[in-house]
């Protein structure tokens, strides 16, 4: 059972208690609660307790459905699909029963920025029976924090949406960082010791190591060997022992993890128009990934402020980057023309789809930045048009980058 489901064991508890030990509510007065007989009492405390039961059931229901507006769905943005302004081609062989990519474009909105935290609760809602407790559900915190940026895109009308068929060489990619690290005995104990609290091991290992390499140590800091003539200098421990004895330290290399890499992935499609429509079809959409994948002259305001105290909130209407100190009252800031600046282009949000609904065989992406756009009018090696100008052949190659990271719980939900 969820929890905004309607518990009926606890709201037999409320009836049950109410039977022999009602309570006096607190809008009610003393002088008209004696009044009431046994039973009225029983049946007022009971109402109250159901309704206290109720309003909490609300809390928690509006608490979950705010923490969902920041959920990342493989669906296409805003739940859309291809409609009669959608740019298709080939245009009578897409259509909503088969297997396509569905583009839409959708406004850049920067991360750390005011409308990506706006409605943000880092902390949670707690819950109203208990304070010590969070309502499930309910926490956005630093994960919700993350996806807002891309949860709360929209679609820019200004761009239209595209159909294309599904890419001949598709597939996906999860890279992830491991590197090499060497550990020294006494480094591998220190770092045990650390993680496991077992000190006295890592102080053995220390006395050990360091009264056997004393000596090599001296040398080299007193730069002694690194004096003499035909040495060299710059000499380190395994310099001098693999020289000396033919040994060197134990690296004790170890693979460690890193980091995820953000994903990318690269489509291309070769377009043959059949006639005037399709010809000015592939136009618009070389066109509209053209567009979007520029940035914007200017800001969008006419003069941007910038201040030197700001706080970041974390509750509250006014969450994410606000002015400090002296509340923008003039000192300690500095105001630009916005035409000193340029806007971030847009980002792509694609979905592989098999009629109205995202293809479940095939992995999805969150909304990406387009890296590259090539848009080759001689594929087949030869200049040709036709009587219009227009090209007999188009093909256009994509390059995407994600925008955030995927996580193991994320693939299940289609990513």
């Amino acid at each position: 059972m969820g929890p905004l489901d309607i518990d009926a064991d606890e709201l037999q508890q409320i009836q049950n208690k109410a039977k022999g030990y009602p309570r006096k509510p607190d809008n009610i007065k003393w002088s008209d609660w004696n009044k009431l007989s046994e039973k009225d009492k029983n049946d007022v405390w009971a109402e109250e307790g159901l309704n206290k039961f109720l309003k909490n059931q609300e809390i928690r229901r509006k608490a979950v459905e705010k923490a969902a507006q920041f959920k990342i769905s493989a669906a296409p943005l805003d739940g859309q699909s291809p409609d009669n302004k959608t740019q298709r081609w080939p245009v009578d062989q897409i259509q909503k029963s088969t297997d396509y990519v569905f583009f839409q474009f959708g406004k850049y909105i920067p991360p750390f920025g005011k409308d990506a935290a706006k409605g943000l609760n880092f902390r949670g809602t707690k819950d109203p029976d208990d304070d010590k407790k969070i309502i499930p559900g309910s926490v956005s915190s630093k994960r919700s924090g993350y996806n807002a940026s891309i949860s709360k895109m929209e679609v820019d009308e200004a761009y239209p949406t595209i159909m294309l068929p599904i890419p001949q060489d598709l597939s996906n990619t999860t890279a992830a960082g491991w590197q090499g690290k060497a550990f020294t005995g006494m480094g591998r104990a220190a770092i045990a010791a650390v993680a496991g609290g077992n000190n006295a091991f890592a102080l053995q290992k220390a006395g050990d190591f360091s009264g056997n390499i004393k000596a090599i140590q001296d040398s080299l800091t007193s730069n002694v060997l690194n004096l003499v003539p035909g040495v060299g200098g710059n000499l380190d421990v395994n310099d001098i022992s693999g020289s000396a004895r033919g040994v060197v330290l134990n690296p004790n290399a170890e693979l460690l993890y890193d980091s995820p890499e953000l994903r990318e992935i690269g489509m291309s499609f070769k377009m043959v128009p059949r006639n005037a429509e399709e010809a000015a079809i592939i136009r618009t959409i070389c066109q509209t990934f053209r567009r979007a994948a520029l940035p914007m002259w200017g800001a969008e305001e006419k003069s941007l402020t910038f201040h030197n105290d700001v706080k970041y909130e974390t509750k509250g209407e006014s969450q994410g980057a606000n002015v400090g100190g002296d509340g923008g009252s003039g000192k300690g800031k500095t105001t630009i023309a916005g035409e000193n600046f340029i806007r971030v282009p847009h980002l792509c949000k694609f979905t592989f789809m098999k009629g109205n609904k995202p293809h479940q065989w095939l992995a999805q992406y969150k909304p990406c930045a387009i890296s590259n756009v090539v848009v080759n009018y001689t594929p087949d090696n030869t200049y040709a048009t036709y009587s219009d100008g227009s090209p007999v052949a188009t093909e256009i190659r994509l390059n995407f980058q994600e925008t955030k990271l995927i996580f193991s719980d994320e693939v299940e939900q289609g990513f």
